[in-house]
């Protein structure tokens, strides 16, 4: 299949640390304004799925894509160039405190632009107004709630006109009626925006809520890659124990198996 009717591929990724394959021989496509939600295991490799698309990793073997450009091959200011055209919303906002909102919103416009101050100006109030933050532009982030900090985020990963977005668990920490809230901002904003989004979560709320499609990581491989209903009703062991939370099930016995062997 061509790679161009992909937002983004992976193709037999294999990714090591140290003497840990987190990765092994990982195959994923996104299409174009999909919202992929990928889940698993807290230190199962979801992050690093993330790091690899954007090019801060590069993987031990296998190829990633953005579009038609494979991330893997490109040289260091061609990347800088496709990073324009990816978003990224950490899991703790990672806004700096030294900086008000507004500037902290203005910061790849600054980096990454030659654009004027009026016009970052106005694409900045653009942004906060459309994540709700206008009124918060002159705050600190120190004076922000964890939802607010998110809103922030959110305004910043969008004021490149992103065709992607990437989402490190977007509702760790927050209650469970702003995490609804930050929900429904990451879908109207995808849905207006018309833009792909692949969100990493283990909050099963959040993904369902969220997901156009799931999929699974679980020892390194995609083990289950369905839209949410046939996610849900998954004959798969290992992700009917993650749906449910039970201690019955594989996902258990393997650590205590991987235990018993140290």
């Amino acid at each position: 299949m061509n790679a161009n009717s992909h937002m983004v591929e992976l193709r037999d990724v294999v990714m090591e640390f140290e003497d840990k394959k987190v990765l092994d021989d990982l195959s994923l496509s996104v299409h174009p304004q999909e919202r992929l939600v990928v889940m698993g295991q807290s230190g199962s490799g979801k992050s690093t799925i993330l790091r690899l698309i954007l090019g801060i990793l590069r993987p031990n073997a296998g190829e990633v894509f953005f579009k038609q450009f494979e991330i893997t091959r490109l040289k260091r200011r061609k990347l800088q160039r496709i990073r324009r055209h990816i978003g990224m919303v950490y899991q703790y906002s990672a806004l700096l405190s030294s900086r008000t909102v507004r500037d902290n919103v203005a910061l790849p416009l600054e980096e990454l632009t030659d654009k004027r101050r009026e016009e970052i100006d106005r694409i900045v109030d653009e942004k906060l107004d459309l994540v709700g933050m206008k009124d918060a532009k002159d705050l600190m982030p120190s004076e922000l709630s964890g939802g607010m900090r998110k809103r922030v985020s959110l305004a910043r990963a969008l004021t490149m006109e992103p065709e992607l977005i990437l989402f490190d668990e977007p509702t760790a920490g927050l209650d469970p009626v702003i995490a609804s809230v930050i929900d429904e901002l990451i879908i109207s904003l995808s849905e207006k925006s018309k833009v792909t989004s692949i969100i990493v979560t283990h909050e099963m709320a959040s993904a369902f809520r969220i997901g156009t499609r799931m999929a699974m990581l679980y020892q390194g491989k995609i083990i289950e890659d369905a839209d949410p209903q046939t996610f849900k009703r998954s004959q798969n062991p290992v992700v009917a124990q993650f749906l449910s939370g039970s201690t019955e099930g594989p996902i258990l016995e393997g650590s205590q198996d991987a235990i018993a062997k140290k």
